[in-house]
C-alpha cells in the first residue's frame, strides 16, 4: 500500500468516526469550512471537520468521544484571537459558538457557558448592578476564550471573578474551583486537551450608573486606540512580561505603522494590531508581516516578542494528549477572547 493510499484510507477510517460521533450524540458536523469564514482576520484554509455542539453536555461527550477515537481536534470560539494557515487542517474543530444558553444571575454570581459572548455578559452584569467585568466590555469573543488566556483590560481581568470553572474530562462535566487554577498575565494552567465548558463567576453589587461610567470611559478608550471596525485579531504580541514595555509603541517608534505585506498591513491607529484587507489576503501575509516586525524588534531592541495571537498550523496535532495549536503557546481551548494591552499602551 503506497503512503498515499494509507493516507486516503486514515482519512476515510476518521470520515466515519466523526459522522458516527456526531449522528450519536445529535451534534451538527459540516465539511468544507474554512477558517477564512470563522475567524476575525478573514483568512486560513480548509478544514476537515466542523462539530458544532449546543450544550455543554454535548461539548463534553464530543471532546470524551473523540478523544477515544484517538481522532485530533482543536476547540475554537468566536475566532477573534485565531490565525490559521492557509492550507488543509487535518483536524476536527468543535466550535462553541452554540454552547451560549443564558446567563444565570443568583445573587452576586453569574453561571454563563463558554459560547456565551463576553460583550453581553458584561453589560447584563452591569444592569443588574453587579462590578468586576466592566473593563472587558467590547473585546469582541467568548466567556471561553477569555477564560483560556485570563483576558484583561482597564484594570479587571477575568480570573480575579472565578469561583468555579467547568471543564470536560473523559466525556463529562467536572468542575474546577478558581483558586486551583494559575492566573497569569495572558495564560492560564489549563492543561492541553482540556475543553472549557463554563465558569460561575462571583462580582460585586455596585451602583449601576458607576458601572455604566466606567463601561462608557472603557469604550471611548478602546475606540480612540482601536481600528474600529477592521479586520483584527486584537494585539499581535504581548507587552514584554515584568518589562514596562509597550509593544505598540515600540513597533510605532520604528515606524512601521502602515507596514504592508500583501494584504496585511500594521494598522495606522495602534501598531500592536495587523489588519487584513481584500479578499486576496492571506494568513502567510499576516504570517510574514509579524515576523518581520519580532526580527525587527529583536534586532534593534534587543526584546524577543511573543504572540499574543494563536497560530494554528494545518498539521493535525499528534494526539489529543498534546494538541499544537501555536507556535509559542499551548492551544487555544476555546481560543475567542481578545485580550486588551491597547488600554494599556495607548497606541
Amino acid at each position: 500500500m503506497t503512503v498515499e493510499a494509507q493516507k486516503s484510507l486514515d482519512r476515510e477510517t476518521r470520515d466515519r468516526l466523526v459522522e458516527g460521533i456526531a449522528a450519536r450524540l445529535g451534534v451538527r458536523a459540516e465539511r468544507g469550512r474554512r477558517f477564512a469564514e470563522l475567524t476575525s482576520l478573514r483568512v486560513g484554509g480548509e478544514i476537515d471537520w466542523v462539530v458544532a455542539p449546543e450544550t455543554e453536555e454535548q461539548a463534553a461527550a464530543a471532546a470524551g468521544a473523540l478523544d477515544e477515537a484517538d481522532v485530533p481536534w482543536r476547540v475554537l470560539g468566536a475566532g477573534s484571537n485565531v490565525l490559521a494557515d492557509d492550507e488543509r487542517h487535518g483536524y476536527v474543530v468543535v466550535t462553541m459558538r452554540e454552547v451560549k444558553g443564558e446567563a444565570r444571575f443568583d445573587g452576586e454570581r453569574v453561571s454563563v457557558s463558554a459560547g456565551y459572548s463576553l460583550p453581553r455578559l458584561c453589560v447584563d452584569a452591569a444592569r443588574k448592578g453587579l462590578s468586576g467585568i466592566e473593563g472587558l466590555n467590547g473585546i469582541p469573543g467568548t466567556v471561553g476564550g477569555a477564560l483560556w488566556m485570563n483576558a484583561g483590560a482597564f484594570g479587571h481581568e477575568i480570573g480575579t471573578v472565578v469561583e468555579t470553572v467547568r471543564v470536560a474530562r473523559g466525556g463529562r462535566i467536572v468542575e474546577v474551583p478558581g483558586e486551583k487554577i494559575k492566573w497569569d498575565y495572558r495564560h492560564t494552567s489549563f492543561r492541553d486537551g482540556e475543553l472549557v465548558l463554563g465558569a460561575t463567576l462571583r462580582l460585586k453589587f455596585d451602583d449601576a450608573e458607576k458601572i455604566g461610567a466606567r463601561m462608557e470611559e472603557s469604550k471611548r478608550r478602546r475606540m480612540e486606540t482601536q481600528p474600529h471596525g477592521a479586520r483584527s485579531a486584537g494585539c499581535f504580541f504581548k507587552n514584554p512580561p515584568g518589562s514596562g514595555l509597550s509593544t505598540g509603541k515600540m513597533i510605532d517608534e520604528l515606524g512601521l505603522k502602515g507596514e504592508r505585506r500583501g494584504g496585511a498591513r500594521v494598522s495606522d491607529v495602534h501598531a500592536n494590531f495587523i489588519v487584513t484587507e481584500g479578499e486576496d489576503a492571506r494568513a502567510s501575509d499576516a504570517l510574514a508581516l509579524a515576523e518581520e516586525i519580532r526580527a525587527r524588534i529583536r534586532r534593534e531592541r534587543g526584546v524577543e516578542l511573543e504572540y499574543e495571537v494563536e497560530l494554528w498550523r494545518s498539521r493535525a496535532p499528534e494526539s489529543s494528549e498534546a494538541q499544537d495549536a501555536t507556535a509559542d503557546s499551548a492551544r487555544a481551548n476555546d481560543a475567542a477572547g481578545q485580550t486588551d494591552d491597547a488600554a494599556k499602551e495607548g497606541q
